[in-house]
């Protein structure tokens, strides 16, 4: 069984023609034109951001910059770029020196625990502060491009949009960040790096999932998403049963955003999964969730009849973990389809993604204590 199509176009062949596109820019020796040019003048140079927006940024190399709002950390983290962070927010959803009972969610926390010890800049709102970290380029996941150059007038200094909902399913837009972030960072070798790489495990994925016959049935539970809640949020656009042969038993959100939301225990029943896979954010919540529907559970979804039930790591949570949904996929297709990926040891396969985004290495067992739980079944009785 082959991956879904789009457009005509076979998602397998559309991750090979971004990365193809990367590859061309850097053999050509530079970013695309399109995407850096001279400014106006010689002290700066043109970018065009994840929002579309021109920014003006320093044509010298640029080494102290700031990342407001979910996942621009984290892609600056991705970038190889944690030394040009000079500070962090704390306020908010944005708590990233405050330990708090979702702090280690984010992955790139765990890799990255000095981050915790830079000055924080308090939320994106709080621009005397910012101003006075001295930033070059602040980056920023607000998606409102009025919003945007607002902050930008207001801090007289460039802001750069990154986009924290971009999924492996727009592998071209994917690449796209990395190439803009390489760009603006001096990291284009790390961004060539990345895209390549993750280009080959989504390839090896896919290469797997082309050898299912009959594809099982699944669904996925416990989506962290603006907030907890229990397994009646789910999404039906799920990376790793797209991208392993496995048939989704849940729609598109119907706001047609492909993000998660809330189904019902009706629902669940009506769709009748042969797997579940519940997000760690909320493993404990969907637990009491299970248990308060038990009888009725049991008895009509395959999936909790045979206990087929298990634990992911982190999907949403202060934007996309983007390692987690790599990640994710493997482990689904060692648990579905054991005989396709008998060749990998979950573990060994977790801190190998892990140490490609991060480039540190970051220990399966010391993260997963953190998250509360880590890949496997559950025991709900």
């Amino acid at each position: 069984m082959g991956v879904e199509r789009q457009a005509g176009v076979p998602r397998k062949h559309k991750v090979a023609m971004a990365i193809a596109a990367l590859l061309l820019i850097s053999v050509s020796g530079g970013a695309a034109p399109a995407r850096e040019e001279a400014g106006p003048n010689a002290e700066t140079r043109t970018i065009i951001d994840m929002r579309g927006r021109e920014v003006e940024i320093p044509a010298e190399e640029v080494n102290r910059v700031i990342g407001v709002r979910a996942s621009s950390l984290r892609l600056l983290t991705y970038l190889d770029a944690v030394e040009k962070v000079v500070a962090v927010e704390d306020a908010g959803h944005g708590r990233e020196k405050t330990v708090h009972e979702f702090f280690h969610l984010a992955t790139y926390r765990i890799a990255y625990p000095e981050l915790r010890e830079l000055p924080s800049i308090g939320s994106s709102e709080s621009h005397e502060e910012i101003i006075a970290a001295e930033p070059q380029v602040v980056f920023s996941a607000t998606a409102d491009v009025a919003e945007l150059n607002r902050l930008q007038e207001t801090l007289a200094i460039p802001v750069v949009a990154v986009d924290a909902d971009v999924e492996f399913y727009d592998m071209e837009r994917f690449v796209e960040q990395l190439e803009m972030l390489g760009t603006v960072l001096g990291r284009e070798d790390r961004a060539q790096e990345l895209a390549e790489r993750i280009g080959a495990l989504i390839s090896d994925l896919e290469a797997r999932a082309d050898s299912v016959g009959e594809p099982r049935t699944g669904y996925a539970g416990g989506m962290m998403f603006y907030g907890p809640a229990n397994l009646l949020r789910t999404t039906g656009d799920y990376f790793p049963f797209d991208y392993t042969g496995m048939e989704n038993v849940m729609p598109t959100n119907p706001a047609g955003n492909r993000q998660p939301y809330m189904t019902s225990v009706e629902e669940l029943i009506e769709a009748d999964p042969q797997y579940i896979f519940i997000d760690a954010a909320n493993a404990d919540l969907s637990r009491t969730g299970y248990r308060d529907n038990r009888a009725a559970l049991d008895e009509n979804v395959t999936a909790f009849a045979n206990r087929d039930v298990y634990t992911t790591l982190v999907y949403k949570y202060y934007g996309t973990n983007w390692e987690n949904q790599l990640i994710n996929a493997y482990y689904v297709g060692t648990v579905v389809y054991p005989e396709l990926f008998q060749d990998i040891a979950i573990e060994e396969k977790t801190e190998e993604i892990w140490r490609l985004f991060f480039n540190v290495p970051v220990e399966y067992h010391t993260a997963t204590e953190h998250f509360g739980t880590g890949l496997g079944r559950v025991d709900w009785r």
